[in-house]
């Protein structure tokens, strides 16, 4: 196994591990939702006797914002996918980006197998968060993922903010603009994987925002679900 094939292997365990522990996190902090809304419907059961309507507006906001916690985490229903997302998201967090992520759900990704998947969004996203941090002016960064043509083309789109004379350099091929030799890599591996599933890849930019969109033909026979 060579380098490339032994780093997403490694990436596809750890990804499945970080899955397993939120998983595990999720269902203790819904736990403990359950345990303290028991607790606090009482006390609102009592609150309401007393005609007390401003500390029950105050203890049912508390309950919406646990839940709201919970639920920030919940991005899509693919196992994988989800913590993939919810780990950039996360790090884009902590490195003051804001990363919008619009997942249309029913989301067929059964074609795509779970590594070329996480090859994939990863590096979309890495990418994306790379040149935000190296923008002059950061205005976030979206990412779509939605099915097309009544399920037979599933649709991603990125859109981030980039700065021509960021340190980067363009790739004249592509017609896009790389920051540094890491998104150069990324940009050839996303690129692969388009190509491998049949697919099609457009970028271009716009003032000062890099477009990017993937669409990727899935297996006909689905597509009869949606219709």
């Amino acid at each position: 196994m060579n380098n490339a094939k032994q780093a997403a292997q490694d990436k596809y365990i750890e990804i499945k591990e970080r899955y397993y522990r939120e998983l595990e996190e999720l269902h203790e902090q819904y736990d403990i939702y359950l345990h303290d809304m028991k607790h606090t419907m009482r006390t609102i059961a009592a609150l309401a006797r007393q005609g007390a309507d401003e500390e029950i507006l105050h203890l049912i906001e508390g309950l919406r914002a646990s839940l709201g916690q919970i639920e920030a985490r919940i991005i899509c229903s693919h196992k994988i996918l989800n913590a993939l997302l919810s780990e950039r998201k996360a790090y884009a967090q902590e490195n003051g980006i804001v990363l919008e992520l619009n997942i249309v759900e029913p989301l067929y990704l059964e074609d795509i197998a779970d590594m070329d998947l996480i090859t994939l969004m990863g590096n979309i996203l890495d990418n994306a968060i790379e040149a935000e941090l190296h923008a002059k002016e950061r205005c976030g960064i979206l990412c779509v993922m939605r099915m097309a043509k009544e399920g037979r083309h599933i649709i991603i789109q990125a859109e981030n903010s980039y700065s021509d004379n960021a340190g980067g350099h363009k790739d004249q091929a592509a017609g896009s603009v790389r920051i540094g030799e890491k998104h150069g890599i990324g940009l050839r591996s996303v690129r692969k994987i388009v190509r491998q599933y049949g697919g099609i890849m457009e970028n271009s930019k716009s003032g000062y925002r890099y477009k990017l969109k993937i669409i990727l033909p899935v297996k006909s026979g689905w597509s009869n679900r949606l219709i």
